[in-house]
């Protein structure tokens, strides 16, 4: 039977008097948890298990992160199994984590600045997969149908206009001539996941100057997106797998099979042949 704040609250303060935060249980340096439910008898993190959980993390009421229910964790690539472990089959917490603690356990991806020294993790644990009930299970875990599922759910909280399978908003007007095949273009980016992590970013001396159309420059994403922008614009372009890095991934293994990606490109610079 689920147990709710009243009592784990009551348990908690028995044990949290080295807790910089009232109500709170320091786990390790700069983590601090606060259990809010608990399902008593239920199935224990385990590290071979699969795991089906929501997470979000915020710097005061700003999204930083977030996993939705929908994409299945495996805890040996997930990098935030160390606050997972705390939780069993049915709990959900919140956990205060130190923002170089978020640094550390993101690398080589990017987490974002946060204006506080803590960030708070909101995590819920819907369920745990053994690998055999994962067999049996097979079909919810198929990767493009969660892809699509996390594309819906991103794209019902964000404002953006549908152009050619492809997402855009425009975040600075542009007030140059619109990009042209055969022109030379400079362009600056930074890409992220749809869960907010950052995987790229060009701009000043990295900046990548190319001829607009020439083959194997660009993914087809951004491709088909360039051509409806000007100079000086800055738009965010969501590109699902099939126009971006598909069903394998990037070469570099930064980018997974069938990852919908994010960028928030500006048109530097034209040069018209």
């Amino acid at each position: 039977m689920k147990k709710y704040i009243p009592i784990a609250f009551f348990l908690i303060t028995l044990f949290s008097c080295e807790s910089k935060y009232p109500g709170y249980i320091k786990k390790e340096a700069g983590v601090f948890m606060k259990l809010l439910s608990f399902e008593e008898g239920e199935k224990a993190f385990s590290s071979d298990n699969y795991i089906v959980a929501s997470i979000e993390v915020y710097d005061k009421n700003e999204l930083l992160y977030k996993n939705y229910k929908e994409e299945i964790i495996v805890p040996e690539n997930n990098q935030l199994s160390f606050l997972i472990q705390n939780l069993n089959e049915g709990d959900s917490a919140i956990f205060k984590v130190s923002k170089d603690r978020m640094k550390k356990a993101f690398l080589p991806l990017r987490f974002k600045e946060s204006s506080s020294d803590f960030v708070d993790v909101n995590i819920k644990i819907y369920q745990y997969y053994s690998p055999s009930s994962c067999l049996d299970q097979k079909e919810s875990f198929d990767k493009e149908m969660i892809e699509q599922l996390i594309l819906k759910r991103y794209i019902e909280n964000t404002d953006v206009k549908l152009l050619s399978k492809i997402y855009k908003k425009e975040l600075l007007e542009g007030e140059g001539p619109l990009v042209k095949k055969g022109d030379l273009i400079t362009i600056g980016y930074k890409g992220f996941f749809t869960n907010g992590l950052q995987f790229d970013e060009i701009s000043g001396a990295t900046a990548f100057t190319f001829t607009y159309g020439t083959p194997g420059q660009i993914i087809k994403g951004l491709d088909v997106v360039i051509k409806t922008m000007r100079e000086g614009e800055k738009s965010k372009i969501i590109i699902p797998s099939q126009l971006a890095f598909g069903e394998k991934g990037s070469t570099t293994l930064i980018i997974p099979p069938f990852a919908t990606v994010i960028y928030e490109l500006e048109i530097l610079k034209i040069s018209t042949k």
